[in-house]
C-alpha cells in the first residue's frame, strides 16, 4: 500500500512539474533530468497522506504543496552532490547532475528548483493568502540556515574531525539536514487545518522523530546496501568521513535506535484517535524504516 500510495504521489507531482518546467534551454533539462526522475517520492507523499487529515486544502493545492517539497529535496541532492560537497557521481539511480551537465549548470538548475518551489505556492490559485504566507515561512525555515542548510554546514565541518562525534551531535545534524524538512513535509499537509492545536503539535512529533528515524535508517542502508538498490553510492559516507549513528555506534544499536524511534512515531498517530484516516501516514512511516530491508 505504501509504494502504491508512493508512486501515486510521484505521479501527480511529475504531471504538474512537466508542464510548469519547460525544456527551452538546457538548464530546464538539468532541472527536469533531476526532479522527473525515479525518486521514492517520501517527502511529497507525506504531504499527501497528512492532506487526507485536512478537509480544508483542495487536492491541486496538496499537489503544488508536494511539488514545492520535491523541489526543494531535489535542489539539496544536486548541490549535494558537487565535488564542494559530497562529491557523489550517482543519484536516483543515474549520473548525478553535475557528471551530466557539468558543475556550473548543476548549480544553477539547483537554484532554479529552490526559486521554483516558492513561486509555485505564491501563485496556488486555492490557497488563502495567510496559507501561502504559513507554507512559505514553514519550507523557508526547514531548508534555510537554521535547518537543512545549517545541518549540511555541520555535516561537512564534522568530516574534518579525527574523533568521533558525540551521539547528541550528530542526532543535531541528522534533525537539521533531515528531519526539518520531513517534518515541515507533514506540516505543509495541515495548512488550514481544522484540527486542534494539540493534535498539530502531535504531528510536529511524530515528523521529528520519523524523521530521525529515516536518516539513521539511511545511514543503515549507506554501510549495508548495494549501489544499484539504493540508486546512489554505497558506503559514502565512509568514503567521505561522515559522523554517522552506524560509525559511532555500530550496526546493531543503530537498528535499534531507528526502531525504537519508529515505534514511538507510530504511537503518536495512534493515540490521535483519528481512526482511518492515519492509516495511510502510519504505512509511510513504516516504510519509511524498513524500506529494502
Amino acid at each position: 500500500m505504501p509504494v502504491k500510495f508512493l508512486t501515486r504521489s510521484r505521479e501527480l507531482v511529475h504531471n504538474k512539474l512537466s508542464t510548469v518546467i519547460s525544456s527551452s534551454s538546457l538548464i530546464d533539462e538539468a532541472m527536469r533530468y533531476s526532479v522527473l526522475s525515479d525518486s521514492k517520492a517520501i517527502r511529497p507523499g507525506l504531504v499527501m497522506a497528512s492532506g487526507i487529515l485536512n478537509d480544508n486544502l483542495t487536492e491541486d493545492s496538496l499537489i503544488t504543496l508536494a511539488c514545492s517539497v520535491e523541489l526543494i529535496h531535489t535542489y539539496s541532492l544536486i548541490h549535494d552532490d558537487l565535488p564542494s560537497m559530497d562529491d557523489d557521481d550517482l543519484r536516483r539511480g543515474k549520473d548525478s547532475s553535475h557528471i551530466r551537465f557539468g558543475e556550473a549548470n548543476a548549480i544553477l538548475a539547483g537554484d532554479a528548483l529552490h526559486d521554483l518551489a516558492f513561486e509555485l505556492i505564491a501563485t496556488d490559485l486555492n490557497m488563502s493568502d495567510a496559507a501561502k504566507v504559513t507554507a512559505v515561512n514553514i519550507l523557508a525555515k526547514a531548508s534555510g540556515s537554521s535547518g537543512m542548510v545549517l545541518g549540511q554546514y555541520l555535516d561537512i565541518e564534522s568530516e574534518k574531525l579525527n574523533s568521533n562525534l558525540e551521539l547528541k551531535d550528530i542526532e543535531k545534524i541528522h534533525s537539521l539536514k533531515t528531519g526539518k524538512l520531513i517534518r515541515a513535509s507533514i506540516l505543509m499537509g495541515q495548512l488550514e487545518s481544522s484540527l486542534d492545536n494539540e493534535k498539530q503539535s502531535m504531528l510536529s512529533d511524530f515528523g521529528s522523530k520519523i524523521g530521525l528515524a529515516f536518516q539513521i535508517f539511511d545511514d543503515i542502508l549507506d554501510e549495508t546496501g548495494d549501489s544499484s538498490v539504493l540508486g546512489k553510492s554505497a558506503k559514502s559516507d565512509i568514503k567521505n568521513h561522515k559522523q554517522t549513528y552506524v560509525k559511532v555506534i555500530g550496526l546493531e544499536q543503530s537498528n535499534f535506535i531507528a526502531d525504537q524511534l519508529a515505534t514511538e512515531s507510530i504511537g503518536i498517530l495512534d493515540s490521535m484517535g483519528l481512526g482511518e484516516p492515519i492509516n495511510t501516514l502510519k504505512s509511510l512511516a513504516e516504510y519509511m524504516v524498513n524500506r529494502n530491508k
